[in-house]
């Protein structure tokens, strides 16, 4: 028998940015079945997220991965969210009606990137197209890195398995390199500027962001995206 897919909403944070985490929460909450927050570094569940909906997880530090914990779950239209960005409250309408249209055989994101041919010589430098979700973009474009911050996906099409991630700080590789060996097309989708809201956490004390952290030292994020040649699958 058909099961009714789910709405659900996921998302990783840590202590310092929780504040920023209750604020995207409240972006979606009134468009979600479930909200799943993978709690890195902490000893226990804030009281804040003893709401209605809200499922929490604390276990090994996963970085940002921890969003995609509950991935191989089926039945679901899997939402990754950031704690930084505020969500419209069309969104999952908007992301929907994209991936219905291609009948959910795609992994669809606001975000994204063409890398030039393989091997690049620095990850953060080795682009042919950058599709920014902040700064909007008027036609949509399938893509070969995803940004896993503002994507959605069927989780009966689609496998992302976070146990074969090698490096949790490389969450939008190791989720392209999935996407890639299972020849997933990949769209990032048109919107405008105004569509996204985003807090920056590097204006809290001791907080930087994963760009920040790696922009000048790659070496890591390059080898992985050296490691096969990426393709732009379409349909």
């Amino acid at each position: 028998m058909f099961k009714k897919m789910e709405i659900t909403f996921n998302m990783a944070t840590i202590p310092s940015r929780f504040k920023l985490a209750l604020k995207a929460i409240d972006s979606v909450y009134d468009q979600a079945d479930k909200i799943r927050i993978y709690l890195n570094n902490f000893e226990q569940v804030p009281e804040e997220l003893n709401r209605d909906k809200i499922v929490t997880h604390i276990g090994e530090d996963l970085n940002a991965a921890g969003k995609l914990f509950w991935a191989l779950n089926p039945n679901e239209y899997y939402f990754c969210i950031d704690d930084d960005i505020r969500y419209p409250s069309t969104y999952v309408k908007d992301m929907l009606k994209n991936l219905n249209f291609y009948n959910d055989k795609i992994f669809a994101t606001l975000h994204g990137k063409i890398l030039k041919p393989t091997p690049v010589t620095s990850y953060f430098k080795g682009w042919e197209t950058t599709l920014h979700c902040l700064g909007g973009f008027d036609n949509s474009t399938f893509i070969n890195i995803v940004g896993t911050g503002v994507c959605a996906f069927n989780t009966n099409n689609i496998k992302i398995d976070v146990s074969s991630f090698t490096h949790n700080f490389t969450v939008d590789i190791e989720t392209s390199l999935q996407l890639q060996s299972q020849k997933i097309p990949s769209l990032a989708i048109a919107h405008s500027s105004s569509y996204l809201k985003y807090e920056e956490p590097n204006n809290i004390p001791g907080v930087k962001t994963l760009y920040t952290q790696h922009s000048s030292n790659d070496k890591i994020h390059t080898e992985k995206v050296n490691s096969i040649s990426w393709k732009v699958y379409a349909l």
